[in-house]
């Protein structure tokens, strides 16, 4: 996806970035702040192909025929570090961090740009910023760093202050997972008074698209994976193979079912604005509308459905807290659906 595909949405900042790729004059450090971490790693690869393009046209776009381009179009380009949050704690760990620091460090064709991405800025840990830091502010010739986040404010001052921030919030929050994997339906039967067996049957449903996404964040990891080692034949390096990929699948996997919790939310916020009398076109998400029900006519008090978001709420901690998912599940829906 080329830059100029997001020229519509954000065209200041496009026209500055292809500026600074006709004069010369690309940045050595950007943080991408945002609201979607989908769509920073999608503009974030954008960017990084045209600083990388070699052709010179004079209004800084990529030429898409160069071998770079050609490249970062195949997900190939040779030159280019990702790092991420792996393991379900979610964390870029200083190790990490050190190994990142070692492969951008190394040295590259002529001529040739580097760049080094790190996914989730937000999931490093003071220590691992620190480390980053020498990096950050004078990274080896020839690279161009890039920090994704939804959240700078878990970023330290000295991270921030040595990149060029650039904000690319849309102020919309994409719920299209949770619409296309219908939680919003399920959701819309869960009511005070519905009784044990409905709340037991949500339970069921939703834990059943927790293991769906189990097999997505697999099939992910599955794609990604370096095919390169196949052949390895050393047990040491296959278990530390084995053990990384498993901790990018469950990396994955709680990205994604993360994704659902903030859209279970986001459904029983909107509930409260509605049981609140707001009107439904004015509604932060109408959408989720389709599979609302008979919930405009019938909502639920305002007490019942403020208490119905503490028990999402409740959810999501215990499910962070490593409780587990479907007991945590099970205990969420029996108390909303509770007859009292």
């Amino acid at each position: 996806m080329p830059l100029t595909d997001f020229e519509a949405q954000y065209p200041r900042i496009c026209q500055c970035l292809r500026q600074a790729k006709a004069a010369g004059r690309t940045g050595q450090a950007y943080l991408l702040i945002g609201d979607d971490a989908d769509f920073l790693e999608k503009f974030s690869l954008a960017w990084a192909q045209t600083a990388a393009c070699l052709g010179k046209s004079p209004d800084g776009k990529a030429c898409g025929d160069c071998q770079p381009c050609q490249l970062f179009r195949k997900q190939a380009y040779p030159e280019f570090f990702v790092i991420r949050p792996q393991s379900k704690s979610r964390q870029i760990t200083v190790d990490a961090m050190r190994q990142f620091d070692h492969d951008i460090s190394l040295a590259v064709l002529p001529g040739r740009l580097k760049v080094g991405i790190v996914v989730e800025a937000e999931c490093l840990g003071d220590e691992a910023q620190n480390a980053f830091l020498k990096t950050l502010e004078e990274p080896p010739p020839g690279t161009m760093l890039l920090l994704l986040t939804v959240n700078a404010r878990r970023l330290l001052p000295t991270i921030k202050s040595r990149c060029q921030c650039m904000s690319l919030l849309r102020n919309r929050q994409d719920y299209g997972l949770a619409l296309r994997e219908g939680l919003f339906a399920i959701l819309a039967g869960l009511r005070r008074q519905a009784g044990a067996k409905i709340g037991l049957r949500a339970a069921a449903r939703i834990s059943q698209l927790f293991g769906q996404l189990h097999d997505e964040a697999e099939k992910q990891a599955e794609a990604d994976r370096d095919q390169r080692w196949d052949d390895i034949e050393d047990a040491q390096i296959k278990k530390q193979l084995a053990e990384e990929q498993e901790a990018r699948i469950e990396a994955e996997y709680v990205r994604l079912r993360d994704s659902l919790i903030d859209a279970m939310l986001a459904w029983f916020l909107q509930r409260f604005l509605i049981a609140s009398g707001m009107a439904a076109e004015l509604l932060p998400h109408p959408e989720m509308l389709a599979a609302a029900g008979d919930l405009l006519e019938n909502p639920p008090s305002p007490w019942e459905a403020e208490q119905d978001i503490r028990e999402v709420e409740d959810f999501a901690r215990c499910v962070k807290g490593y409780v587990e998912e479907r007991l945590s599940l099970d205990a969420m829906c029996l108390s909303i659906t509770e007859k009292r």
